[in-house]
């Protein structure tokens, strides 16, 4: 059965609001082990909704709605949800004594519009709203399933974890899955991409998600032991660099590693511009950092540090690094991944990386 999420709004297809339903949903059917098919928008009109509806109910579907209950004329997921279901629109009872009730505790007189939310299709059940005065509506449509939320999030969001996602359980037995989130630094995409595409993956999902300075490969399959020989062979070709399989950062492992080896840490920035300060201030293993628009020495600062990084030079996407670990002075170029606009914070990430992966190597 498919899972479709609709986000119902002319302002969201205007763009004057951020559709956060969409994503605060699928997140939470991911963390149960539910994978959405698809995710779509649409407008206030009436027969766009009903097309869209019927377009997704010609599998078996469940469709989740957000938006489009509220008492005003624009309001038509309730009208597009019994059209598509060939119900009638009748007065639900005790969808318009809950209405009265919260109308009358605000001290407001019941208008027509306020009733308007209480007629719905004939035959659904109510998905209690506690903090708003329109229901929730679960029908059965033929061979597929509506779920429709009121699309104000603190109310939608209550709703969801409280009744959908049970409904969603008895309708879709969850098999068990296993994940794992791999972390590494200083692997392109498109490397791990061609890496992935010439090894053995049978039965195990993989989703590469590139951030600054970093790569998340999330494995996940039915079979654990799967997914561990498959973390081991990534390990094995890229080795220090997968620095996490807990989905930690790369400053906390950093940190973790330096105590171990009881080593302190201090910087010169220029081009990171104070970044490596703002990921390593609250570490115990770090003294200081010093912001400069110079490359200066950096064997004559943070003379009691006993590791001084110094990323600098800055040319397109590669900088070089200057690194002075108790006695022994290192320089290296590197390549930071990203977008520019993160230019900063991958920078800082690459270079904690590399650190990390120094450290293992000729520490461990």
């Amino acid at each position: 059965m498919k899972i479709y999420i609709v986000s119902i709004g002319e302002e969201i297809l205007e763009g004057s609001i951020l559709d956060t339903n969409t994503h605060y949903i699928a997140k939470q059917l991911s963390n149960e082990g539910y994978k959405p098919d698809g995710f779509f928008a649409v407008g206030d009109s009436l027969k766009e909704i009903v097309e869209l509806f019927e377009n997704l109910t010609k599998k078996e579907s469940i469709i989740i709605t957000t938006g489009g209950l509220g008492p005003t004329f624009d309001d038509n997921t309730t009208l597009a949800v019994a059209t598509v279901c060939k119900k009638k629109l009748k007065l639900n009872r005790e969808a318009y004594f809950d209405v009265l009730k919260k109308v009358k505790a605000k001290g407001v007189k019941l208008k027509l519009s306020h009733t308007r939310q209480a007629f719905l299709p004939e035959g659904c059940k109510l998905i209690p709203n506690k903090h708003g005065t329109a229901s929730g509506i679960f029908i059965k449509c033929e061979n597929s399933y509506f779920i429709s939320l009121p699309g104000v999030p603190t109310e939608m969001k209550p709703m969801f974890d409280n009744y959908c996602i049970n409904i969603i359980k008895e309708l879709i037995p969850k098999e068990e899955l296993f994940r794992m989130d791999l972390k590494l630094i200083g692997v392109p995409e498109s490397d791990m991409d061609k890496f992935i595409k010439g090894i053995n993956t049978d039965n195990v999902q993989i989703i590469l998600n590139a951030m600054e300075g970093e790569l998340a490969v999330r494995l996940i399959s039915k079979d654990r032991s799967k997914i561990e020989k498959l973390k081991q062979t990534i390990k094995d070709e890229f080795g220090y660099r997968l620095y996490s399989d807990k989905n930690e950062t790369i400053e906390d492992v950093l940190s973790e590693t330096l105590e171990r080896f009881n080593l302190n840490i201090a910087f010169l920035e220029s081009i990171t511009a104070g970044y490596l300060s703002q990921l390593m201030y609250d570490k115990p293993s770090f003294v200081g950092s010093l912001i400069s628009n110079k490359n200066s020495d950096i064997v004559n600062i943070f003379e009691e540090a006993d590791i001084v990084a110094c990323p600098c030079n800055l040319v397109g996407n590669e900088f070089d690094l200057k690194l002075r670990i108790n006695d022994e002075k290192i320089e290296t170029t590197l390549r930071y991944l990203g977008n520019v606009n993160f230019m900063k914070k991958a920078i800082s990430k690459r270079t904690l990386g590399f650190i990390y992966e120094w450290l293992m190597e000729n520490y461990e």
